[in-house]
């Protein structure tokens, strides 16, 4: 991979996303967003996992 090319992202439910040069947020369980938006993305440091938010449910990200 060439450096500082984007990177795709499958998160699930037929949605993927390019991730380039913005910082990604992250959390512990304990301190997730409390009003988040649908699509919410961030990584948890509890879990070493990429999360993001469907709405109603908090989903791990899985890379492909």
């Amino acid at each position: 991979m060439p450096k500082n090319s984007p990177l795709f992202l499958n998160i699930g439910q037929g949605l993927s996303m390019i991730l380039g040069f913005p910082k990604i947020a992250s959390w512990d369980k304990k301190n997730r967003p409390k009003k988040p938006k649908r699509g919410t993305l961030g990584f948890n440091t509890d879990t070493n996992n990429l999360e993001y938010w469907d709405g109603s449910s908090w989903f791990a990200a899985s890379m492909s």
